[in-house]
């Protein structure tokens, strides 16, 4: 499908995201890189610079889209754009698959992570989180034709669709009801969601749903809780003082509700 017309279709969050502050500490791991690895950026260093370079999968769902002008539009993006002019630097977003965002974070080829990117204790442990900025559980969507599917227990036997790197791709792995040679692995989101459409896969594990494609539906409880963060490098924490600080400014001010609402709703 075209990025632009899959992109703009999405809307419907399976829970209706909250904005949340104070839920997670900031990891207190050691703040060096592993050998080699870019030194500490300081906001000085950054406005120095000029432009501040943001890693992102595109599309997904509406955290990040190219809107039918092509331009780059969802919550991650506005989020990005709002940081960049807090910051006082241009904004450069890179387009990334989700499964080398972080390597290409510890290379020093981005300084940040803005992708939906869930906050867990073992990515705590390889990278600085900002407070958590969304929250949005995950579930099982399948075609609306589809009977069979109705909980994780049904995944028995079916071709389940993950992305990636993602905590939905964890997940899949670990459970009991799912036959992992039947799990099909994407790059790219778009990709995986059409396979849904086009019935080459029977589920699909996300955190929002096409809301404008009437094939998909989503089905069961949610399978998860999960937080999403702005991410960078260990030795970074001063420029996520300062990140966190602009966040915290957004929610008192209401932009980061009216971002939300400007995408999923009310």
């Amino acid at each position: 499908m075209n990025k632009p017309i899959l992109a703009a279709a999405v809307g419907a969050a399976l829970i209706l995201p909250i904005f949340a502050f104070g839920t997670f500490k900031e990891t207190t791991s050691d703040l060096s890189m592993a050998s080699g690895g870019p030194p500490p950026m300081t906001v000085a260093d950054l406005q120095h610079k000029g432009t501040l370079v943001v890693g992102a999968d595109i599309p997904y769902g509406v955290m990040e889209f190219y809107d039918d002008s092509g331009d780059l539009a969802g919550i991650d993006m506005d989020i990005a754009r709002e940081l960049a002019t807090q910051l006082g630097v241009s904004l450069e977003v890179k387009n990334i698959p989700f499964n080398q965002l972080f390597e290409k974070l510890e290379s020093g080829s981005i300084d940040l992570v803005i992708s939906a990117v869930t906050i867990t204790p073992e990515r705590q442990q390889q990278m600085l989180f900002s407070a958590p900025y969304l929250d949005a559980g995950m579930s099982i969507a399948v075609h609306e034709d589809n009977t069979e599917i109705r909980r994780l227990k049904d995944l028995r036997g079916k071709r389940v669709g993950v992305l990636k790197g993602t905590i939905g791709e964890e997940l899949i792995s670990k459970s009991e009801y799912v036959d992992q040679s039947l799990v099909q692995r994407f790059e790219k989101n778009d990709e995986r969601v059409q396979a849904l459409v086009d019935g080459k896969v029977d589920a699909i594990v996300v955190h929002f749903l096409v809301k404008d494609i009437p094939s998909v539906k989503i089905v069961g409880e949610p399978l998860s809780q999960s937080y999403y963060g702005v991410v960078t490098r260990l030795n970074n924490r001063e420029l996520m003082l300062e990140i966190n600080r602009v966040l915290r400014g957004m929610k008192r001010s209401g932009a980061l509700q009216e971002i939300k609402r400007r995408y999923v709703g009310s």
